[in-house]
């Protein structure tokens, strides 16, 4: 892929201290980003630093890297509001927000036996954090200049999976959100997206050693600039589906989905 396809763009991607959120660092500043990280956790966000700058270095570019960090519970209105007025104050506006942080259930198992207040925890950060995020970056910039926003959605959030009724719940809602938000902002030239990474192996979601169709976190980078690039809106994409999408030689654009189920046509059913 062309290398700087993200030249003067300003991103900021929660949960970016490991796992999927640090792979998008990385990538987003080799294509020449200016990159906000955020994370509950200094130290990991000192380690995403790091790599940034030591991949960065060994590309040999003559960019300079733009890399800020802040230590921010996007559960946490104030700490929100807080991180996007200093983005914005210092370098003008967010034109890519990428809604990375969430976590899975505590443990699976059937509906009765799940604590309700576990699924109150995991949509507070895996939905309500996102709408808290988006909320200020649209505020503070996107609702005057216009953006990217992708949430990062999971398979799980278009189908049922029997013992991980919570975790099903929250991404279905995240779904949700990116049509809605999409249809309310067709006019004000903001693009909302969702993109599932497939089974990462993270720390956050670990998978069995050997498990088939395991994917590594920086393979989510043709998915991620598919979609900023597409030109689409209220759309879901499945990094696996855009995989099986090459391997039949068809274009890329085949595996946008829309998220707004198709309206019934009873004409059409009934032939």
């Amino acid at each position: 892929m062309a290398m700087s396809q993200l030249a003067g763009q300003r991103v900021l991607i929660t949960g970016a201290g490991r796992g999927i959120g640090r792979a998008m660092a990385v990538i987003c500043s080799q294509q020449g980003a200016q990159v906000a990280i955020s994370s509950r956790t200094e130290s990991e966000l000192q380690e995403t630093i790091s790599q940034v700058t030591s991949v960065c270095s060994s590309d040999n570019k003559e960019s300079t890297l733009i890399m800020d960090s802040y230590v921010a519970d996007v559960t946490n209105q104030q700490q929100v509001d807080a991180m996007v007025s200093s983005i914005v104050k210092k370098w003008g506006g967010i034109d890519v927000l990428i809604n990375n942080a969430g976590r899975n259930q505590a443990s699976k198992g059937p509906t009765e036996s799940l604590d309700s207040d576990e699924l109150l925890s995991l949509l507070n950060l895996n939905v309500v954090a996102i709408h808290r995020v988006t909320s200020a970056v649209l505020n503070q910039s996107m609702l005057q200049n216009g953006g990217k926003i992708i949430n990062i959605s999971s398979k799980a959030g278009k189908i049922g999976i029997p013992s991980m009724g919570l975790y099903v719940t929250s991404k279905f809602a995240v779904e949700g959100l990116t049509a809605s938000w999409a249809a309310e902002l067709a006019d004000k030239n903001i693009q909302i997206n969702s993109l599932s990474p497939g089974m990462v192996d993270t720390q956050s979601f670990p998978k069995a050693p050997g498990k088939a169709g395991v994917r590594s976190a920086e393979s989510v980078q043709d998915g991620l600039m598919l979609l900023l690039h597409a030109g689409v809106t209220g759309h879901y994409l499945h990094v696996d589906e855009l995989d099986q999408v090459r391997a039949k030689g068809l274009d890329d654009m085949v595996a946008l989905k829309p998220i707004n189920e198709p309206t019934f046509d009873a004409a059409a059913a009934g032939r």
